[in-house]
Formats: C-alpha cells, structure tokens, sequence
C-alpha cells in the first residue's frame, strides 16, 4: 500500500489534504481562543467600560467581549415607555423585573434632554415580588409598578445582550428582556441590548448578577465548534487514506482475478502429446504386397490351377 500511496496522484491528493487540515486547525484554535477569553471574563472581576455612548452604538449587536461589562448612562425615563418581566424567581420569589426606557443622546453625558435624536436604552431597573403588581383579576397590571424618577438621571450597571424573543407584548407586559419586542413598541434608534441597575431605588431590588443567554451560551457553543473543526482535519486524512486503501484493495483483486483467470484456462485446455511409435497398435500398420507371406501366395497359385 506504501507504494500506492507514494504516487503522484495521491501525493498531491495528500497535500491538500494536508493544507485543509492545517486551515481547520486554525479555525479550531479560534474557536479555542474566544472560548477561553470568554470565559476568562466571566469568572474575572467587573470590567468597568465606561459610558455606553463610548462603548457602543445603537443597533450595534452587545457581543461577548462587553457583555457584563459595566457602564455608565445619563439621560431622561419616560413613564410611558415601560414594561414589566414575569415569570422569573429570584431569592425563592416569584419577581417581575420592571424595564424602562432611558432617552440617552449619543455622543454626550450628563446635562441633555430628551430629543428627536436621543437613542432609547432599555433599563432593568430591579425587580419587585409578583403579587405587589397582581390586580384583583389575577393578571399583571404595570399600573402598579413604581414609576421612574423625573428629570436627568444617571444610571450604572450591567450591560446585558439582548433576550431572545420568543413570546409578544401585550398590555405592557412582556415575557423577555427582548430589545425586537421593544423597539417595536418604543420606536427606535435603540441599544441592541439593555442595562440592568447596580443600585435601584423607588422599592425595587437589586437584580442579581446574571448571564445572558449570549453569553451563557458562547462558552459551549464556541467549544463545539473547536471540536468540530478538528474533527473535520481528521476526515480529511482519513478521506485520503481510504481512497489509497481502496485504490491499494482494486489493485489486488485484479491481480487476484487475472489469476483465477489463467489458471481456469489451463484446465479447460490441457495440451496435446503426440503418440509414440510404440504406442501403435498392428492394425494401424499397413501391409503392401511386399510384405505379403509366400506360402499363401504359392496355396493360391495351385487351387488356380486348370484342371485337366
């Protein structure tokens, strides 16, 4: 097989083989690299980015480097653009965190007011036990949830990437922090992810330090890949020393056949032998009149003779 393999078809064959497995490995070592990093600063201390203006803008996808992060934002509430969040336990309650939206103008701090060019960042503001905001009908009624402070604020927290959408909103009340669902309702330019407080105020508590579903994800995800790419290089050498085993395998049982072949034709057609001299028999000889006997030539002579 060794000298099958040592052809220049399959030589050439071997080396782009050998040049796709040096690319997944690359990509396989990437994937490594941002799984690591990752998760190097989920386990670290709170990275403290800055002002959300400086650290991204509007649209922009929250990605795992910033997720986490903490940062800071000034700007105006407005009471008409909030949302309350059921369905969560916190501390062994049932919660509902309460979601405002913070009017931010790009590319200042502190002293602006809302505007036409303000950007709109979703504030989780804190969380407050479910039956605080349950009307007498059962049901969620955002009426009851505190109102956001008046005037300039300035907030610090987290920042969080968006909750995947999965359910609407209706009345108010939605079931995920999803900025799809928000902007919707609130009307963009908006943050593509939101802030959930260090410190809240007005009766609510603190959110506890929690991971998004981007960023709890991204660990495994970007480890299954690293596998996957190197799983790839794999096939693509074994692609090659299997397609050399089977050219190696063909080669065999044509001989094998050709073989069979030869053999089977000499039983079928074994050659002649020419018969020997002693192997003849008397009546294969000929007698000529020279070798005829005389005493049945002279018998002969008188039984013809006339009579007298």
């Amino acid at each position: 097989m060794l000298r099958v393999a040592l052809r220049p078809r399959f030589l050439g064959l071997l080396a782009l083989m050998v040049v796709a497995t040096l690319v997944c490995g690359l990509l396989a070592t990437w994937q490594w690299d941002r799984a690591h990093r990752a998760l190097t600063q989920q386990t670290g201390e709170d990275r403290t980015l800055g002002q959300i203006t400086d650290v991204i803008e509007p649209g922009k996808a929250v990605t795992n480097e910033i997720a986490g992060g903490i940062v800071d934002a000034s700007g105006t509430y407005d009471a008409d653009q909030q949302v309350l969040v059921p369905g969560r336990r916190i501390d062994g309650e049932d919660a509902v965190i309460v979601v405002t939206a913070l009017h931010v103008k790009p590319g200042s701090g502190a002293g602006t007011t809302a505007g036409s060019d303000d950007a709109l960042l979703p504030v989780a503001r804190g969380w407050i036990p479910e039956k605080q905001v349950t009307g007498d009908d059962g049901k969620i009624d955002p009426a009851l949830a505190p109102a956001p402070p008046t005037g300039e604020v300035s907030v610090n927290g987290r920042l969080e990437a968006s909750e995947a959408a999965s359910h609407g909103l209706e009345g108010g009340v939605a079931q995920e922090i999803a900025t799809p669902l928000l902007i919707n309702e609130w009307g963009s330019p908006m943050y593509a992810g939101y802030v959930a407080v260090g410190s809240p105020q007005d009766g609510l508590h603190a959110l506890p330090k929690a991971e998004s579903q981007f960023s709890s994800g991204l660990n495994w995800q970007n480890l299954g890949y690293a596998l996957q790419w190197v799983l790839f290089g794999g096939f693509f050498l074994y692609l090659w020393w299997r397609s050399v085993r089977t050219a190696h395998l063909d080669e065999l049982a044509e001989k094998r056949e050709q073989m069979q072949s030869r053999l089977a034709g000499e039983q079928q057609s074994p050659p002649a032998e020419p018969a020997s001299p002693v192997d003849r028999t008397p009546a294969d000889q000929t007698v000529g009149p020279s070798q005829a006997d005389p005493t049945t030539e002279g018998e002969t002579g008188a039984d013809s003779a006339p009579a007298r």
